[in-house]
């Protein structure tokens, strides 16, 4: 995460008293560097607390998001102060009046006396709504800040960075800046003013701290920085930061400074770690955050497994280098406790290692990286190591950082002084990488219980084995097509795990249901041995009376060809997938019928049971049997509902035992609908009738073709049983051409 820093967090104007030290009274004015570029966003009079950065670099971006005096002031000590380098201007014309207009009127000599137009080393951009800098995306949003303002978004790589000040969520605006800063990891936002003095200042253009915590939690971000404060001094400020982060722990309130303290970074550092329950995440972050830390320009992170270090992440920032394990396999090899390698060293005894040029280092084996350097045209120079120990002192692993920058990219050494926070953090990730990988165990071992349980109870039935895992199927690429374009049903991966999860379990209730009823693969299904066996029985009685010469030749061939065509029709009707008026009719003409047996007496071709079974118009069960099978998913409920599962999972027992209720209150067991199914239950339901349509494995259907399939559920949606929403994701998502 790129380092932010803040030089300014006030709005309208300047604050000088005692109470302001801790968050600032200089007003807006903040800085990071993205590809090398040194971006400056507003320069309002907290520039005089950048002059020590400002001093080191040779070119500045200045993004300028409006023209009011609290975001410009600054520029008549930042231009004579960067006057021998070369300053680059961006801003839109706002009421006609453009930024260079602007720094005309605030140094005219009636004001000023330099004016701006005696800066000859300054270049001014008028922007357009997206455009690069330095392989950078810009993007810019008008707010609806009287006079108007541009609300700032900076992309390159992984980083994302989005600044909303002079800013109201008001009128619909929170919705476009939600559609601008989607995907965003980073939100700057204007926090000007108390919910109770909106009320009554609606019309001035600013916002809160609370809309700007509510909307970085629905844009997921990273971090949230509010800023751009009004009258509020340090206690207020303060206390109101600890009442958010109750709820948005990846909340803080900017203070200005030359720099954030590293006491605050630590603060950041720790929440973050706590937070992310992501294994793969969080090893990412850590290394992260140290770069963040120490001003990096590499890191690299291993685990200890089976008694040596094995590469887990690798980041470069100047070679746009990112590599995790779980996502591309990354081809170096473990390194070994008993190597002469730095890493190796500090896991074994245990300690901090800092090199500051490891091409001059005699102790430790530096061949490895001479060999990448040599590779990858890279020049490696300051180290710092650190071992990552948990409370009981065992080793989880070791931290590498690589090539220390200061402001102007120059590669300098790690400096002692970082040392004790580059410890304190790998103690805090160390912690929470046991605790995660503690978590991800039980989670694991958990989640393995209930898929092999699952599969048994598919496995029950011949013509069921697939159908579970058809299912996980299709929503595992649903997920995975949500997540890659950002879409309204995109989840992390616990809320991905608990739906799965209540996929693997949706069937539960099926181990209390009897085989024969799940095994009935016709109309008649056991009693269909009985039919035949009577046929039998009455051709053998239909050749005894032609033997006895009861009947004539020609009366016995007749009666053979009626027999046959009875079976037949029984047949047709026990198999056929509906039951027409034709065949209806057949079958009662048939159900009328008799025959005679050996003592005389006449019996009914079909009995009144097997007539009843045969009326089934659609499927193979009868309404007691369908309700029967029905039951599962009241005894899914039942059986999960003695399950006391952790909070992570705490939906399974509701999406699990409603995959067959419809939105418009016709499903079953409970004519759920419309807000009491949430839609998880929704995207179970439509996996579930969409993987019935298609199945290959039923002896009682033929598959149906994809597209028919579809036709269903969207004829479902028309009349009001499924979510269209979420129909048309997972049309887009193709989940039938998933793996197996």
């Amino acid at each position: 995460m790129t380092d932010i820093k803040f030089y300014g967090t006030r709005g309208a104007f300047a604050l000088s008293n005692e109470k302001y030290t801790e968050f600032g009274g200089a007003t807006t004015c903040l800085m990071f560097n993205l590809n090398n570029t040194h971006i400056m966003v507003d320069c309002g009079s907290g520039v005089d607390n950048a002059l020590d950065d400002l001093a080191d670099i040779d070119e500045l971006h200045l993004f300028i998001s409006h023209n009011h005096i609290d975001h410009i002031s600054g520029m008549v000590e930042l231009m004579p102060f960067f006057k021998d380098k070369k300053l680059h201007i961006y801003s839109k014309t706002f009421n006609g009046i453009s930024i260079r207009e602007a720094l005309n009127g605030i140094t005219d000599h009636s004001l000023w006396p330099v004016s701006s137009d005696s800066y000859n080393n300054i270049e001014f951009h008028e922007i357009g709504d997206t455009f690069y800098l330095n392989d950078i995306e810009i993007a810019n949003m008008d707010s609806n800040h009287p006079g108007g303002c541009s609300l700032f978004r900076f992309k390159y790589q992984d980083d994302d960075i989005v600044t909303a000040f002079d800013f109201c969520h008001l009128d619909g605006y929170a919705d476009k800046l939600l559609d601008f800063a989607k995907g965003c990891k980073t939100l700057i936002y204007d926090g000007n003013m108390s919910e109770k003095e909106l009320a009554d200042k609606s019309d001035w253009g600013h916002s809160t701290p609370e809309a700007g915590a509510e909307i970085a939690a629905i844009l997921k971000v990273e971090k949230v920085y509010i800023t751009h404060y009004g009258v509020y001094d340090d206690e207020t400020l303060s206390h109101w930061e600890d009442v958010l982060n109750d709820r948005y722990p990846f909340l803080t309130f900017a203070r200005s400074g030359a720099h954030r303290s590293q006491l605050l970074k630590m603060v950041d550092v720790g929440t973050l770690l706590m937070i992310e329950k992501d294994l793969d995440k969080l090893l990412t972050k850590t290394v992260e955050a140290a770069m963040d830390i120490t001003g990096a320009d590499g890191g690299t992170l291993y685990q200890n497994e089976n008694d040596a270090l094995e590469f887990k992440v690798v980041i470069n920032k100047s070679k746009g280098l990112k590599q995790v394990r779980k996502d591309m396999p990354l081809d170096m090899p473990a390194v070994e406790f008993n190597a002469k390698n730095v890493c190796a060293a500090a896991a074994r005894e245990k300690k901090l290692i800092n090199i500051e040029d490891c091409y001059k280092s005699k102790e430790y084996d530096f061949s490895g990286v001479l060999k990448y350097d040599e590779l990858n045209n890279y020049k490696t120079k300051s180290v710092l190591v650190v071992p990552l120990v948990d409370d009981n002192n065992e080793l989880i692993g070791v931290l590498q950082l690589i090539n220390a920058l200061d402001n102007s990219g120059h590669i300098v050494p790690f400096s002692r002084q970082i040392e004790g926070v580059v410890a304190a953090m790998a103690n805090q990730a160390a912690m929470s990488i046991v605790n995660t990988s503690y978590a991800e165990k039980i989670n694991d071992l958990l989640y393995g219980f209930v898929k092999v349980m699952s599969v048994g109870i598919d496995e029950r039935t011949p013509y069921n084995a697939n159908h579970t895992k058809n299912m996980i199927r299709f929503a595992n690429k649903f997920f995975d097509y949500e997540l890659k374009n950002s879409g309204i049903y995109s989840v992390d991966y616990i809320k991905r795990r608990e739906i799965l999860m209540s996929i693997w379990l949706h069937d539960v209730g099926k181990i209390l249901t009897p085989l024969d009823i799940m095994n009935k693969n016709s109309r008649l299904g056991d009693l269909m041995e009985k039919v035949h066996t009577r046929y039998e029985r009455r051709d053998l009685l239909l050749r005894l009376s032609w033997a006895n010469n009861d009947i004539t030749k020609e009366e016995y061939d007749y009666l053979q060809t009626d027999l046959k065509n009875e079976f037949e029709l029984v047949n047709t009707i026990n198999s056929a997938g509906f039951l027409t008026d034709e065949l209806k009719s057949s079958l009662d003409d048939l159900a009328k019928k008799t025959y005679k047996e050996l003592d005389g007496s006449y019996q009914r071709v079909i009995n009144d049971e097997e007539y009843y079974q045969l009326c089934i118009v659609k499927g193979t069960l009868t309404k007691e049997e369908r309700a029967v099978m029905e039951n599962h998913v009241v005894m899914t409920n039942k059986l999960l509902a003695q399950l006391n599962f952790p909070k992570n999972y705490s939906n399974i027992p509701i999406y699990a035992s409603n995959h067959h209720e419809f939105i418009n209150g016709t499903g079953y067991p409970n004519h759920l609908s419309g807000d009491d199914l949430p839609w998880p239950c929704r995207l179970i339901t439509i996996c579930d009738i969409f993987e019935a349509l298609i199945a290959k494995d039923r002896p009682y259907k033929k598959p149906m073709p994809v597209e028919k399939a579809l036709s269903i559920l969207k004829e479902m949606v028309d009349i009001g049983k499924l979510d269209g929403n979420i129909v048309a994701e997972f049309e887009k998502a193709e989940p039938w051409t998933a793996q197996e």
